[in-house]
């Protein structure tokens, strides 16, 4: 074998995979928010699969995905919103929002 014949391999994906538009993450969120407005101890229960599967189920968007995907979605978009509002509390921002 020859150095020139050398082809790395490449990496497949086993999990599905999204390009998240603005629009597909107000759609996810409201989503979520309707599923769960009335008991909001629901979020995830009774488990995360099942809870994502019936997400799922609701937008044709999300059709053909792995539940580890939104799952993973609602996490950083958790994560992303704690950050948000420590770094507006540090920053006095959320002080002045409420006066």
């Amino acid at each position: 074998m020859e150095i020139d014949d050398y082809q790395p391999l490449l990496r497949r994906r086993r999990n599905s995979y999204l390009k998240w538009t603005e629009s597909k993450v107000l759609e996810f969120l409201q989503l979520v928010l309707d599923l769960v407005k009335d008991v909001p101890e629901s979020l995830e229960k009774p488990t995360a699969q099942k809870f994502y599967d019936k997400v799922m189920e609701r937008l044709y968007t999300f059709k053909d995905l792995n539940y580890v995907v939104l799952k993973n979605k609602m996490r950083l978009l958790r994560t992303q919103y704690i950050s948000a509002v420590h770094w507006m509390s540090n920053t006095g921002l959320l002080a002045e929002e409420y006066q």
